[in-house]
């Protein structure tokens, strides 16, 4: 008798304490991730990449991407590898009047919290043959994907002009 009620005991107790437990766990299943602070972050992430795209700081700006990441760079060829995306970034920054000014426009996390698109804007200044100051204005769209240490990083960075 003393066995069967410490057995109705612990199963009236049980479902408590199991669900004390998970919610604990700081994402329980899939789909719970905390977006408003992934989103935070990952516009965190974004703005530190625009202000060393701003200050012209190659290797800042190359730490943003994943090593698998891809730069698609419009009217030029895809940057699959590490070598091929500091190229670009060399590239751009030797522009003669080079300036660039970003926005944000969304940020959407999945809800595995894993993986996550931002769309923007930009500015692009430059030097023509003249070296007159020109302006272009385009968009972007760069895919995040959260790496094994918790960082967001970029695998793909997509932009072309709106002309």
């Amino acid at each position: 008798m003393i066995m069967n009620s410490k057995l109705i005991g612990l199963s009236c107790v049980a479902p408590w304490l199991l669900a004390g437990l998970a919610a604990c766990h700081p994402n329980p299943r899939p789909g719970t991730a905390n977006i408003e602070a992934e989103s935070q972050s990952i516009q965190s992430e974004a703005n530190a990449w625009f202000e060393a795209i701003a200050k012209k700081d190659l290797e800042k700006t190359l730490s943003f991407y994943a090593a698998d990441a891809q730069y698609l760079s419009a009217g030029r060829p895809a940057a699959s590898t590490a070598d091929e995306r500091r190229r670009l970034w060399v590239e751009d920054f030797a522009t003669p009047g080079f300036s660039s000014d970003e926005s944000t426009t969304r940020i959407e996390v999945a809800g595995s919290g894993d993986l996550a698109y931002q769309r923007g804007t930009y500015v692009l200044g430059a030097q023509d043959g003249q070296g007159k100051p020109t302006k272009s204005t385009g968009k972007f769209v760069v895919i995040w994907k959260k790496q094994s240490d918790g960082q967001w990083k970029a695998i793909v960075d997509i932009d072309n002009a709106d002309q």
